[in-house]
């Protein structure tokens, strides 16, 4: 089945200088990151070359760049060092930095979303997209996957499955805000940013209690709630000798 997504946005300004004139966060003690730290960054991120933004965290940037989304939520980014949350490029450059520090990296494309795939080019029938005519340039769901349009001719799609970024040298402008250190904090934006969940987190002794339901506001299944345990025991170091409870 296909469907229509979203294009990458794009702006050729400098949004790292207005970064940089963000006010700054009180931190405590200043300290390196660390594999397995839990950390709260802002960022901007450009291809390298043309200075287009594909993406950044600060909804007051986008503004003045230009690239504002209306419905797209802004906000701090957050990831876990070394347990691949992040592409491998952005994921070495934030180990070793310290708290409430501001820095650029480059990212190449090795380390970023990789090099082109030919193969994955594809030919599809137009007969395909019932809901819709794509036109090129325009990224759709097809069965799932994410391609952009390359051409539309004589009743043939071209879809490219590469990785909208592929082949692209990247560069980041990255504000390291903090650590999160307070488990049952960690385990509340897993659920929330990365799940979409909505979620009460009690933390009591080696006990953690999760109260989690689903957008549409239902309870979570079992199954479900088994996996996430797992994942979560799996990314935060500090609940894998946790007994994590879903009610």
């Amino acid at each position: 089945m296909a469907g229509k997504s979203k294009q990458p946005v794009g702006s050729q300004s400098s949004a790292g200088n207005a970064l940089a004139a963000a006010p700054k966060t009180e931190h405590g003690s200043a300290s390196r990151l660390v594999k397995g730290d839990f950390v709260e960054f802002d960022f901007v991120g450009r291809i390298k070359g043309n200075g287009q933004i594909f993406d950044l965290s600060s909804e007051e940037i986008a503004k003045k760049e230009g690239v504002y989304r209306e419905g797209q939520k802004y906000g701090p980014a957050f990831a876990i060092i070394g347990k691949d949350m992040l592409i491998k490029g952005l994921d070495k450059n934030l180990e070793g930095k310290e708290i409430g520090k501001e820095y650029d990296f480059e990212i190449p494309v090795e380390d970023a979303f990789g090099q082109r795939n030919p193969q994955l080019v594809q030919l599809t029938n137009l007969s395909k997209f019932k809901e819709f005519r794509p036109v090129t340039g325009m990224q759709v769901n097809v069965d799932g996957l994410l391609a952009t349009v390359r051409s539309v001719s004589g009743g043939r799609v071209t879809l490219d499955f590469n990785h909208p970024l592929a082949g692209k040298a990247l560069s980041y402008h990255v504000r390291v805000l903090r650590k999160i250190s307070d488990i049952a904090e960690k385990i509340k934006i897993i659920c929330e940013k990365f799940a979409g969940l909505t979620i009460e987190v009690q933390a009591e002794g080696n006990k953690i209690t999760v109260k989690a339901k689903t957008p549409e506001g239902k309870a979570l299944e079992k199954e479900m709630q088994a996996g996430l345990v797992a994942e979560l025991k799996k990314v935060i170091e500090d609940a894998k000798d946790k007994e994590i409870v879903f009610v």
